[in-house]
């Protein structure tokens, strides 16, 4: 038996309260799992999976990211993000507030699947998580100071909120070269019925607005930068797991080039290449085998870390979110503060330009 919680927490852009959702196992829970979704899509689609990770004692947890989801206030706000930085601040304090919770005594993994895949990369630190799973990630882009360049000309033209068809068509299309499915999406998995699920999800249907766009290939572009793979906070088990059909890993290969260049910096980098498998690998034929390596990664848990008990019964701990615990769930700081805040942060950890 397992515990699905509905959580609301105030986003670090001072403005929006994100929606989140919380697995938890009834039994002593082995760790924290944070999971962290992709681009126009939502925590909902990963319902399965954090299922799975609760039954087998995971305590698995994540939420709508800005401008995604039941965290955009309505439609309009779909696709809209209002600055990265907010990105990685609110994936930094949710997991806080899961371990005050929870338990801080617990080993904490972060994982992040695409567009989550540069956020958990951008903001990892290992004062937070124990361990990092990299899935459907990309490499490094010699054209994306040109993509942003282009991004800044039509922001400044047509605002932050444009979308441009034009745009997702330059980005987007050449994806499906490769497959000779009649279908927009036909990269995303070689299963068409899962394909056909992601066209009927409204939280799906959305454009990225070109202020978002730039978001992205600035997350992109910072942690394929050498300081990142070079980070001190890095100094934990690393996981890298992709179809090896994703374009967005360029078949593999820039996978393959994110993990040589972790493991030319000494980190304990593992990587893993599912075959004739594409960008969603937990929605394609190797969904099992991923979610038993994801296991076998994380490990054994608590044990690993700590013998101290405990259980995730939410009569225990459930009264902690949120509603006694206010200084926990909410925050007082200004959108600018934040960001500033979030700025002061990238200079401790070695990003020192924000494009």
């Amino acid at each position: 038996m397992i515990d699905v919680m509905e959580k609301r927490f105030p986003s670090a852009d001072g403005n929006h309260v994100l929606y989140g959702r919380i697995y938890a196992p009834e039994t002593e829970a082995r760790g924290l799992f944070h999971v962290v979704h992709g681009m126009v899509e939502h925590i909902g689609r990963y319902d399965g999976f954090m299922r799975k990770m609760a039954e087998n004692g995971w305590i698995c947890y994540g939420f709508d990211n800005l401008g995604h989801g039941k965290t955009a206030a309505n439609g309009s706000e779909l696709g809209y993000i209002g600055g990265y930085p907010y990105l990685l601040a609110d994936v930094r304090r949710f997991t806080a507030a899961v371990k005050h919770a929870y338990g801080n005594h617990l080993p904490c993994v972060l994982m992040g699947h695409s567009m989550g895949s540069f956020i958990a990369r951008c903001t990892f630190t290992d004062k937070l998580w124990n361990k990092l799973i990299i899935m459907g990630t990309g490499g490094p882009n010699p054209i994306l100071p040109m993509g942003v360049f282009l991004l800044n000309r039509l922001i400044r033209v047509k605002g932050e909120r444009y979308t441009s068809n034009t745009l997702e068509m330059m980005v987007f299309s050449s994806y499906n070269n490769h497959f000779d499915e009649v279908d927009a999406h036909a990269w995303l998995s070689s299963i068409p019925e899962t394909r056909d699920l992601y066209h009927a999800d409204r939280f799906c249907a959305f454009h990225f607005c070109v202020a978002s766009m730039k978001d992205l290939l600035q997350m992109l572009r910072i942690c394929n930068r050498s300081a990142w793979f070079g980070r001190k906070e890095l100094n934990v088990p690393v996981l890298l797991i992709s179809g090896d059909e994703d374009p967005v890993g360029n078949y593999g290969k820039g996978v393959k080039t994110v993990y040589n260049r972790l493991i030319k910096n000494g980190k304990n980098a593992q990587l893993k290449l599912y075959h004739n498998c594409r960008h969603e690998i937990l929605n394609d034929v190797c969904r099992e085998e991923v979610i038993r390596d994801i296991l076998d990664f994380s490990g054994a848990g608590r044990s690993e870390t700590s013998s101290r008990k405990h259980k995730s019964s939410p009569g225990k701990y459930g009264h902690r979110f949120p509603a006694n615990e206010p200084a926990l769930w909410a925050d007082t700081r200004t959108g600018a503060e934040t960001q500033r805040s979030t700025l002061r942060m990238h200079g401790r950890l070695g990003i020192h330009k924000v494009l």
